[in-house]
């Protein structure tokens, strides 16, 4: 009777995964179809600037998801707590300066999208060990994957394309003219996950589902160890001249190598987060029709030739909005056409990189970070990170824009 029951709701879980998978394949598929037969250049180039972001989503999740099952967070996890002092109320203060830290580090140099996954998988248990909210480190690390994501071209997808543009000359150009609003961002956004960690530190943990966890590393002795050391070597090379496409893709394929002879069961369909890959693509698809069609020309009137305070605010809010809208990546192809100085670029990195955190879709990011808190058995609530996102933004986005002018 239990098997019957458990078996049912299996089949319900996977029918659910598969029709949503099925009409997001449906919805990128018409999309881009539409954008093929109104124009097949634009196509092409959506095509060429999606698929080393995709490349790269689908190898680090890959590498990630499979170094979770060994335990290899767990062990890094244990490393930290080592470092912290015993006393009960510094010990979770130092912890969780630490894994502050680390999620800004990863984020510069990393990108944001490896904050998100990698991130969150070390976050959650080492909250639950340690009495630190998981709830307030959650939100910390996706604020903090986003907010910060703004110093190197290397922090985020839409740095790269804008490095791309005839705007900057190259990476200390590009510095010279990002620090200030970066640091601004990477200021408040602290200050900003302190406080929800504090008041969930001090309101009832009702909202948050903790299962067991706990990944046993001895049968994984051998696997945990080429995990750690592909790992370690993936992440500053991350930060090199090296395609991050290319790099995170080698890692991938040594860890599922390494899975083939005793570990085939943990390599599954299910360590790529298809259906966030499937709607990027897909309202990316439509971004590019509209603006393709002529459907952004509106918009030049409003910051041609300008580069005051109200200007630049309404490029960053153009952003900001349009990310919340369609997600980031596709928000700042569809508004790029409105800005061409080194100024009004940065303004719209500042709204498609610190906007986006109201929205579940706003940000790539945002998606994979879900996608490993629900690995986790970690629920939050998505009016809650609405609600939230709409008090940060707006405060990070203002004063961003306000060290350019």
């Amino acid at each position: 009777m239990v098997g019957s029951v458990i078996w049912s709701a299996y089949d319900e879980f996977v029918i659910q995964r598969f029709s949503s998978t099925a009409l997001l394949s449906v919805l990128s598929v018409v999309a881009l179809m539409g954008l093929g037969l109104v124009e097949l250049s634009a196509l092409g180039d959506l095509v060429s600037r999606l698929i080393p972001i995709f490349v790269f989503v689908i190898a680090i999740s890959t590498v990630v998801n499979i170094s979770s099952q060994v335990g290899l967070f767990d062990e890094v996890v244990s490393k930290l707590e080592k470092i912290a002092p015993k006393h009960r109320l510094l010990r979770p203060v130092t912890l969780w300066v630490l894994l502050v830290l680390l999620a800004v580090v990863v984020t510069i140099f990393l990108s944001l999208d490896t904050t998100a996954v990698m991130i969150t998988a070390l976050a959650i248990p080492l909250a639950r060990r340690n009495k630190i909210p998981v709830i307030g480190v959650a939100f910390t690390v996706v604020w903090i994957a986003n907010i910060a994501s703004m110093p190197l071209p290397v922090s985020n997808l839409t740095n790269l394309l804008a490095l791309g543009s005839d705007a900057f000359s190259g990476t200390l150009d590009y510095l010279s003219y990002a620090w200030k609003p970066a640091l601004t961002a990477i200021i408040l956004v602290v200050a900003a996950a302190a406080i929800i960690t504090l008041f969930y530190a001090r309101i009832s943990q009702g909202e948050e589902v903790i299962r067991g966890q706990g990944t046993s590393t001895s049968k994984h002795g051998y696997l945990l160890i080429i995990c750690a050391v592909v790992v370690a070597v993936l992440m500053p090379v991350l930060a090199s001249p090296i395609p991050y496409w290319l790099s995170t893709t080698v890692a991938a394929l040594l860890i599922m190598a390494a899975c083939v002879r005793h570990n085939k069961y943990l390599l599954s369909v299910d360590l790529v987060p298809w259906n966030s890959l499937l709607l990027v693509t897909a309202v990316s698809g439509v971004a590019a029709l509209v603006h393709t069609i002529g459907g952004a020309g509106w918009l030049r009137d409003l910051t041609a030739g300008a580069e005051g305070f109200v200007e630049l605010v309404a490029i960053a809010g153009a952003g900001g909005v349009a990310a919340n809208v369609m997600n980031n990546i596709p928000a700042f192809l569809f508004l790029e056409p409105i800005v061409s100085t080194p100024v009004s670029y940065i303004a719209l990195l500042i709204g498609v990189n610190a906007g986006p955190i109201i929205t579940p879709w706003a940000s790539l990011a945002t998606l994979l970070w879900h996608d490993q808190l629900r690995r986790a058995g970690v629920d939050i609530k998505w009016s809650t990170f609405i609600i939230l996102g709409c008090i940060l933004a707006p405060v990070v986005v203002l004063l961003s824009v306000a060290t350019l002018v």
